[in-house]
């Protein structure tokens, strides 16, 4: 995880640009990499948990046929090591937290997008300064919100 490293006050326009285009950039690849840590975990879940759950089927078969003989304990295991996958895989939300930074990552790249083309709400605005003032607000609540799905991602788990 990369430090927090509090921006310096700007003080002329350009640096005041500066920084809300690096922000901007920050958050599109902070969001990346959750979507990312998030999608590997959903992976690794489900791919364990169809692995064991077939690995159960064939060895309870095994197992009824007396192949196994002293080794049945290995059915038992086998088998709630596929439930605890298949519950994690439930009640982590990965797949739903994937998504979620996944758009959270792409609404910051239209907003950089339509800034630089001066395009969406940024068309309307003639003057460099407010249009940068509004890009700053609308990074902020952009990140808002998604603090506030992800608070009520992690009260709803618990």
């Amino acid at each position: 995880m990369e430090k927090y490293n509090p921006l310096a006050a700007a003080e002329t326009f350009e640096e005041k640009r500066q920084q809300a285009l690096y922000q901007c950039e920050h958050l599109i690849k902070d969001f990346s990499k959750r979507a990312d840590r998030h999608k590997v975990r959903y992976k690794r879940l489900q791919t364990a948990s169809i692995a064991l759950a077939i690995c159960t089927t064939v060895l309870s078969t095994l197992s009824a046929s007396k192949l196994l003989g002293p080794l049945d304990w290995i059915v038992l295991s086998i088998s709630g090591l596929a439930t605890l996958s298949t519950t994690l895989l439930s009640q982590t939300n990965s797949q739903k937290m994937w998504v979620q930074s996944r758009n959270i990552s792409q609404e910051f790249q239209a907003e950089l997008f339509l800034y630089l083309q001066s395009a969406g709400e940024y068309a309307k605005i003639l003057d460099e300064v407010e249009r940068l003032q509004l890009f700053s607000k609308r990074l902020i609540n952009i990140w808002s919100q998604a603090q506030e799905k992800w608070s009520q991602h992690a009260s709803a788990n618990q």
